[in-house]
């Protein structure tokens, strides 16, 4: 499988690969500015890159990188076996069930936008919009709606920020760092739509997961050791 795989790594990857007698942990990585970085024909940079290299080096295991990849391709291929660990990712019921989850920091994945001009009136009727192509925890729905809030649901981000500009909906909840990207690329938003006061910051735990049938599902103790001796010593506050 890993032969198979290798074709599909950096070049980098494959010349470390075969100098280097440890085990790969081989990392189905995304692409999130501000975390982690990549550029063709280059290692990955970032605070999220040295997050995982330290856990690596913890665990004896040599670091691997996929390219760039969308995160439920990701889980597609830890799932299979076809890659050893998927970082940042929110808790869910059906995670939970498929693979070991390792809260390594705090995620501000559902953090309130609102435009400027806006007085947050935290009561019955507040219009809130998701994004369905969005992870969202298990209990968000339940208790905005138990709040008597008006839920609607937009297809991306880009429909989500329209409808906040226009003030066609009140909040908008999503990823704290993509959205502040994305508004910092259209000089339509910026300045105009910003995040809600801080009070109005939920956070949830953002996770490392490896699967439960996985190369390394036995060694899931260590695991888990690792990553709380990582948080425990603050070295890596992404989500800050």
């Amino acid at each position: 499988m890993f032969i198979r795989l290798i074709y599909t790594l950096t070049v980098f990857n494959a010349y470390y690969a075969l100098a280097d007698q440890r085990q790969p942990l081989i990392w189905c990585l995304d692409h999130v500015p501000q975390r982690q970085h990549y550029e063709t024909g280059k290692a990955p940079y970032g605070p999220m890159v040295n997050l995982m290299q330290d856990l690596a080096a913890r665990l004896n295991f040599k670091l691997v990188y996929t390219l760039p990849t969308p995160t439920n391709r990701c889980l597609q291929q830890l799932e299979r076996g076809d890659v050893d660990v998927v970082a940042s990712l929110l808790y869910s019921d059906d995670r939970a069930q498929r693979f070991y989850l390792l809260p390594y920091d705090v995620a501000h994945s559902e953090s309130w936008f609102i435009h400027k001009d806006t007085r947050l009136n935290i009561q019955a009727g507040l219009k809130v919009t998701l994004v369905e192509d969005r992870i969202y925890s298990d209990s968000l729905m339940q208790k905005y709606q138990g709040a008597g809030y008006q839920i609607n649901k937009v297809a991306d981000i880009d429909g989500a920020l329209t409808a906040l500009f226009f003030r066609d909906t009140d909040v908008i909840v999503g990823p704290q760092h993509i959205i502040l990207a994305q508004i910092a690329r259209n000089a339509r938003y910026k300045n105009i739509l910003i995040l809600a006061p801080q009070n109005q910051q939920p956070a949830s735990e953002a996770h490392i997961a490896i699967s439960k049938t996985g190369r390394y599902a036995n060694r899931h103790d260590a695991f888990h050791q690792a990553v709380r001796q990582i948080r425990q010593e603050g070295k890596y506050r992404l989500y800050n």
